[in-house]
């Protein structure tokens, strides 16, 4: 029978698993490395979680809830189960360039620069699978941004053309 902390892990290590920042991860040890090392936190309905400026260097990863990306009262994004956010931070020395607040009661999993570090170095052959991760990432979302856009470009342009008299 799994002791409490090696059930803890299974389980953190499902999880990770069906996340899109881990999900193409193949390396099981490096995952295992990861799950063990993070650590569980809770936050109340309305509760910024990172603020922008903060220069915290943690990833999050919602196993409950649901949180908002904002820049003051501009809403960006929502994220739920399975999202993470904060892996920017992870790799430069920028400071968030937004603030997360929960819009309900959530609980998180979150790793510490430090861990990730740690863990890359003992499995260095999941680096490059981690880069590849982060850059699908990036360009889904750059795509998704130019989408957006295109279409607010588009309704514009109809809402009020210039070629009706």
């Amino acid at each position: 029978m799994f002791s409490q902390t090696s059930s803890t892990v299974v389980n953190r290590l499902a999880f990770l698993r069906t996340t899109d920042f881990l999900q193409h991860i193949e390396n099981e040890a490096f995952l295992e490395c990861l799950a063990a090392d993070m650590e569980e936190r809770t936050f109340e309905e309305n509760q910024a979680i990172l603020h922008k400026g903060d220069r915290e260097r943690l990833i999050f990863f919602i196993v409950e809830g649901k949180v908002k990306i904002h820049v003051d009262d501009i809403k960006m994004a929502e994220l739920s189960r399975g999202a993470h956010f904060g892996d920017i931070n992870l790799f430069d020395s920028q400071p968030a360039s937004a603030t997360i607040t929960t819009i309900e009661a959530s609980k998180c999993l979150v790793l510490h620069q430090s861990k990730l570090q740690a863990a890359l170095q003992k499995h260095a052959e999941s680096k490059a699978e981690l880069v590849a991760s982060l850059y699908q990432r990036q360009q889904k979302a750059q795509t998704s941004t130019f989408q957006q856009n295109a279409l607010q470009n588009w309704c514009t342009r109809i809402q009020n053309p210039s070629w009706a008299y």
